[in-house]
């Protein structure tokens, strides 16, 4: 499904592949995150032919033009989950917001795994 908004300039549609790319370069850019864990067998079987999908570890839901996006992450050990994970969700919410001009109701952190 994608999102939908009519302003001065006209009919905007964004679909939730373009929002998935968003999430995840602002989630790899955030401080204590390492990567992003796949959450389907098919993005595992992709990365076995070295193609990495652009929404791997992300899941995006949209209901009534509001955001809900679901991360699944490797974190860096040795850093604190509970700050990671807010200051996380505070910048997804914040860049998704401002680059697609529509609400993020919710933004749900998995955390799969701890690398060294």
């Amino acid at each position: 499904m994608a999102l939908t908004t009519t302003n001065v300039y006209g009919n905007i549609n964004i679909s939730d592949e373009a929002v998935a790319v968003i999430v995840s370069r602002v989630t790899l850019d955030c401080y204590g995150v390492v990567e992003l864990q796949s959450r389907r067998l098919s993005d595992s079987i992709l990365t076995l032919f070295n193609k990495v999908p652009k929404s791997k570890g992300v899941k995006i839901v949209t209901m009534d033009n509001r955001i809900f996006v679901e991360l699944y992450v490797i974190l860096k050990d040795g850093v604190n989950r509970d700050a990671v994970k807010d200051s996380l969700s505070s910048s997804v919410e914040y860049n998704v917001e401002h680059l697609t001009g529509m609400r993020v109701k919710k933004v749900d952190i998995h955390v799969v795994g701890v690398k060294l």
